[in-house]
């Protein structure tokens, strides 16, 4: 039995070194180039420190790598670069299930500036998730990619949690990197992630209706719940608590992302013998959409209905005269944030937060 368990380790150590023959070529790299520590090369390959440094110690027997106490990993003599054009690499981009594409078109714009600008010489692929089975697309792309050794990483944009289950597998399995833009589901673990903060932000909204006298409150959310609409709802219900109301000010309302649907949603809601005076729109079509059903009933915003919403007024200038709550960081900083985490996982080094809180504020009407 032990002579068994020796001979799996053995095993093991060898196709760790492979990985780490490959991950040299990957680089680039020449003799006497400085290399990963083991502390990196045990993040990268997912194993102990330990088990990191036995299998740099098969290519140090090689003559792959040369290693020096207290100075580090170098590649060694032996080493070979490759004649061959060099390996492309993809990082795979996946849009979740959100309806408005100028939310898209902004958001995955930001995401590729960032993605070239941190790993120049990457190719990157953007990617919408079916309605249907969207699991198996991302089952696809490591199909397609995986023979070829191709696929770098991938960048989870608002996943629901079929797809992020998914991801979490091919980060465990196949040691693919991956990071979240957007909070995760309490089942993914081993995916890192950057998020505004949700609660703070519904939070905010409705401490700004409160403030200004609203004791009926709707709060219009989409169709398909992720984790940080969750956190928004939470956020929503503690503004009300701190405030010692009850749960009867408040009505939530869940619609799809289309217009006709939405007009439909806010005339029922806006015809109601108590009606809300106060509305708290998760998207920016949500508040557009509101303030022309409004207008259309000769309701004065905000004296007859107090509309907020959360979104940068730069990308939906409908909304700017809205009261909102808005991320203190450009979308553009943010994104870039997202690539420089994964460029970090791709070159093995560590990561100091595993889950990034960004920071919003609340910006009055017309500023």
């Amino acid at each position: 039995m032990k002579d068994l368990q020796t001979k799996e380790n053995v095993t093991r150590i060898e196709k760790l070194a492979e990985t780490l023959r490959k991950d040299i070529h990957s680089r680039s790299l020449c003799e006497g180039d400085h290399y990963l520590t083991a502390a990196e090369a045990s993040r990268m390959l997912g194993v102990s420190r330990v088990m990191a440094n036995r299998a740099m110690n098969v290519l140090a027997g090689q003559r792959l790598l040369t290693r020096h106490r207290r100075r580090g990993t170098f590649i060694g003599p032996a080493f070979q670069p490759s004649t061959s054009p060099p390996r492309l690499r993809v990082v795979h981009v996946i849009k979740g299930l959100l309806k408005d594409e100028r939310q898209w078109t902004y958001v995955v714009g930001d995401c590729l500036h960032g993605l070239h600008t941190v790993l120049p010489g990457y190719q990157v692929q953007s990617n919408v998730i079916p309605q249907h089975n969207p699991a198996e697309m991302l089952r696809q792309i490591f199909k397609q990619h995986s023979s070829k050794g191709s696929l770098a990483g991938i960048i989870l944009l608002s996943c629901p949690r079929e797809v992020q289950e998914i991801a979490q597998e091919l980060v465990r399995e196949q040691r693919i990197p991956a990071v979240s833009f957007g909070s995760l589901y309490p089942n993914i673990t081993n995916i890192p992630s950057v998020d505004q903060n949700q609660f703070e932000m519904g939070r905010l909204e409705a401490k700004y209706l409160i403030d200004r006298g609203h004791h009926r409150i709707a709060l219009l959310m989409r169709d398909h719940w992720l984790p940080g609409d969750n956190l928004l709802a939470s956020g929503v219900n503690q503004a009300l608590a701190d405030a010692n109301l009850s749960y009867g000010v408040l009505s939530t309302h869940s619609t799809p992302e289309v217009p006709k649907i939405i007009k439909a949603e806010l005339a029922h809601i806006l015809s109601l013998d108590d009606r809300p005076t106060g509305l708290i729109c998760r998207s920016p079509m949500f508040a557009e959409t509101a303030v022309e059903v409004a207008r259309s009933r000769s309701m004065r915003v905000p004296e007859d209905l107090d509309i907020i919403t959360d979104c940068n007024e730069k990308y939906f200038p409908a909304t700017s005269g809205l009261p909102r709550v808005r991320p203190i960081h450009s979308s553009s900083k943010t994104l870039t944030m997202v690539a420089e985490i994964l460029e970090r996982i791709i070159s093995g080094k560590k990561i100091e937060n595993n889950h990034t809180i960004l920071p919003v504020e609340l910006v009055g009407p017309g500023e």
